[in-house]
């Protein structure tokens, strides 16, 4: 079964520079961690402060230990000033019929 996950950011406009440099460096971590088998990072063609990241897992345990990680000592404390608002989180599973 695929464990995905959609992760939604919307940018502060005026920092969209900044931010690419910030994402280089938090995916690159992203991409190197256990369980991660995928991630591909999209930019909105109508609207370039909303970025998309899409992630692929191993398992959820995978994501979480991701998840957990990056709420504690991997945290980008540079990204909050980026951020309009929140990201948005979705988590997806694959319906095989």
């Amino acid at each position: 079964m695929a464990h995905a996950a959609i992760v939604e950011f919307r940018l502060d406009p005026a920092r969209l520079d900044e931010a690419e440099s910030v994402f280089d460096e938090m995916l690159e971590t992203t991409r190197a961690f256990e369980g991660c088998e995928r991630l591909d990072w999209f930019v909105d063609r109508d609207d370039p402060a909303c970025w998309t990241l899409y992630e692929e897992w191993s398992s959820w345990e995978a994501e979480q230990a991701y998840r957990d990680y990056r709420s504690s000592e991997g945290a980008v404390p540079a990204l909050g000033a980026l951020l309009a608002g929140p990201p948005r989180l979705v988590r997806l599973e694959s319906v095989r019929r």
